[in-house]
Parts: structure tokens; sequence; C-alpha cells
């Protein structure tokens, strides 16, 4: 590799913000990205037939793994979870497993301490809003996007 190329390469080292299977998996327009990927055979194809390039599924983004309890889980349990994993919404799942419901912060805020309900024994599933929409990790994100903001 000749000194200009190892510049090229550590300066993209320096300045790149994803994780480098993130990056490597960028498709590109540009026809000098052949030559900046390294493999010089130019963009990828997309994985998938129905996926344009350039467009990411849910599981493409790599989101951290939702934390999810039982509905039966008191709020100062469901409380203490949220804290130790640093999340601000639980998933609740039913006696099968199934989601059930989601609470955020904003729920156990607006329906628990300012309604003077006792964290202790306040069981979550009277506080979460059932049936919450969502998508599967192979919805595009932009359709997930639009369905949140929906």
């Amino acid at each position: 590799m000749n000194s200009g190329a190892t510049a090229a390469v550590a300066q993209n080292r320096r300045t790149r913000s994803r994780p480098p299977s993130a990056a490597s998996s960028r498709k590109s327009d540009d026809p000098s990205a052949a030559s900046a990927n390294g493999n010089g055979k130019g963009p990828s194809k997309p994985t998938s037939p129905n996926h344009v390039a350039g467009e990411r599924t849910v599981k493409k983004l790599r989101l951290s793994k939702a934390l999810t309890i039982p509905e039966g889980t008191t709020v100062s349990e469901a409380c203490r979870r949220m804290a130790a994993r640093r999340v601000d919404a639980v998933l609740l799942t039913d006696v099968n497993g199934l989601l059930s419901g989601i609470v955020t912060d904003k729920d156990i805020a607006t329906r628990v301490i300012a309604e003077g309900l006792r964290v202790e024994q306040t069981i979550i599933s009277k506080i979460m809003t059932r049936s919450p929409h969502y998508v599967t990790a192979d919805t595009l994100a932009i359709e997930a996007l639009q369905k949140m903001v929906q």
C-alpha cells in the first residue's frame, strides 16, 4: 500500500462516525466510491430484491434491544429496571410473552406520581398504553419513521 493510500485509510478511520460494518454497507451512486471502499467493484447491490439501494431496514439500524417486562410487574420494579438500562420506556408482555402494552417515563410521572398512586403497590399494566403500534425488523426504516409520526 502506498503512503497516500495509507494516509487516506488513516484519515477515514479518524473521521468515521459509524462502526466499520455500517460504513462499509453504505450505498453510493458516486463512481469514486469504488476506489474509496477498497474493493474496486463499485457500489454493492441491495441485500434484498424488494429494497432499493440506500434504503435500510429497522434491523440494519442496529437499535439496542428493548426492555421487556411482564405486565404484572410493579411500577417500582419497572422504574428500577428502566434506570438500570438507562431507558425511558418499557414494553409489557402478557402471560404468553406477547406484546400487550408500553409505558414511558412520562406515563409514570402523569399517571402514577401526579395521581398520588403508590409505586410499590401499583401494577404497571394499570397505567400502560394497550396495543401499541409496532414494526418488524424487516420494515424499511423510512416506513417505521412514517408510522411513528402518524
